[in-house]
């Protein structure tokens, strides 16, 4: 069934440890955060405009509703 993993010795490499695991979530934030320091503060000046991008849109599309409603005589 495993091939040629028939002693423990071999199926107790292929174990993965809690330690293993945190240590390995330690290393990707690491350089996650590093990667992050690199980009400096183009990130967040991107999504900066997508959100008041974002509301300018909203607020057209309230506009036109509220528009919309005056000319059908409906409620808001």
């Amino acid at each position: 069934m495993f091939g040629k993993l028939t002693n423990f010795k071999d199926m107790t490499s292929l174990m993965i440890t809690w330690t293993d695991i945190f240590e390995g979530i330690g290393t990707f934030s690491y350089s996650v955060f590093s990667l992050m320091r690199s980009l400096g503060h183009g990130p967040n000046f991107f999504i900066s405009l997508f959100v008041i991008g974002m509301l300018g849109f909203w607020t057209m599309r309230l506009v036109k509703y509220r528009g919309q409603t005056k000319r059908n005589n409906t409620l808001e």
